[in-house]
């Protein structure tokens, strides 16, 4: 079972650590009693009422969740929703009987997968409902660019490598005027690594993310802000209850086949995460939202290059893109190539050079992207 004290993972790691944690057996029994409190809203929960424990209050955070996607955009009957990183199924089984809509799951571990569609059809939305095994980790298939209205995602991003890329996945693949609502556990702003070391000891992560760096990189992603709730408040009960949940339920998981080592080290784990989100607050949680421009738009921002600093932040903004405006070369590339008037040397501006070095190689062929109209000085 898994316990990765003292370890963090490369994107190549993650995938089969995620399986590990997630996708045994007896993890699944852990996670289903102390996290789902024997539901499939496996998550953290947002409390009413302060006699919930983890079963009332993860069952509400789906409930915002789908309040949330769904005043950001109506899901209708007609919806075809994505749901990343489904795996019980809790979220995708709520949001079929709620709204009626199609959902497709893409989660990495086979058994969660066998357990989601297994309940689909005990509970009657199987046709509603398809599944394939997937790492968000790796590029989404060509098939759901502009595919999906909605895209669903629970507490599965702090398993991303590289968030940005995977933010612009989830751009390709939704529809214009389509919604991206997930939630997460992060380190707050200001906390570092050493201190969110109990987290990072139970979990297949490569770092924590933070609210700011989400924000950042969903406006770097193209997509737009819609909302950002601060849930963090709840944790620090939601931990304790997660405690409660151990003790009550000790005896019911090791008959079956959880061991004592490895419910002390979640205990202990889980209660020192209790008192550093009680002293420290060194953990934050919450829900963001955001779409894809209606009109397709992707945000380009006004470039000059007669400064320093004109080339350092055309440098940034290249570093994590491949174009100018989009995923394919368009006529912004042109522009911007002009208006550089030379290429950027490469021990300074890697980024730029490589780019420049691109559309050179470009010039005499064809730039099927849509242009955004650039503006540069």
């Amino acid at each position: 079972m898994a316990d990765f004290v003292g370890k963090q993972f490369t994107q190549e790691e993650i995938a089969e650590k995620v399986k590990e944690q997630y996708d045994d057996e007896k993890t699944i029994i852990f996670y289903n009693i102390v996290m789902g409190g024997g539901g499939h809203d496996i998550h953290f929960g947002i409390f009413h009422d302060e006699k919930w424990g983890v079963l009332e209050s993860s069952k509400a955070t789906t409930d915002k969740m789908m309040d949330d996607l769904n005043w950001a955009s109506p899901v209708t009957k007609d919806s075809t929703v994505l749901d990343l990183g489904s795996g019980h199924g809790g979220g995708t089984h709520s949001m079929v009987k709620r709204f009626g809509c199609t959902v497709q799951c893409m989660n990495l571990g086979p058994k969660q997968n066998e357990f989601n569609l297994a309940e689909c059809k005990k509970i009657g939305i199987a046709d509603k409902v398809s599944c394939m095994e997937g790492n968000i980790n790796n590029p989404f298939p060509s098939e759901w660019t502009g595919k999906f209205s909605h895209i669903w995602s629970c507490e599965v991003f702090c398993h991303v490598a590289d968030k940005v890329a995977t933010l612009k996945e989830i751009y390709r693949c939704l529809k214009p005027g389509g919604v991206l609502v997930f939630s997460d556990l992060m380190g707050s702003d200001f906390a570092d690594e050493k201190q969110l070391k109990d987290f990072t000891d139970r979990n297949a992560t490569s770092s924590m993310g933070r609210p700011s760096q989400y924000l950042e990189a969903l406006r770097d992603s193209g997509l737009q802000y819609v909302q950002w709730w601060d849930g963090s408040f709840h944790l620090e009960k939601y931990f304790s209850e997660m405690v409660r949940q151990i003790d009550e339920n000790r005896d019911v998981m090791k008959s079956k086949g959880l061991d004592d080592q490895y419910l002390n080290n979640w205990h202990q784990s889980l209660s020192d995460r209790v008192q550093m989100q009680k002293d420290y607050n060194v953990f934050a949680w919450g829900i963001f939202v955001a779409r894809k421009d209606p009109n397709g738009k992707f945000p380009v921002p006004k470039f000059e290059f007669k400064t320093e600093g004109g080339m350092a932040f055309f440098d940034a903004y290249m570093s994590t893109r491949s174009f100018i405006s989009g995923y394919e070369g368009s006529k912004d590339d042109v522009a911007v190539y002009l208006a550089m008037g030379g290429a950027p040397k490469e021990s300074v501006h890697p980024h730029a050079a490589r780019w420049y070095k691109q559309v050179a190689k470009m010039m005499d062929s064809s730039f099927p992207g849509a242009s955004r109209a650039v503006s540069t000085n």
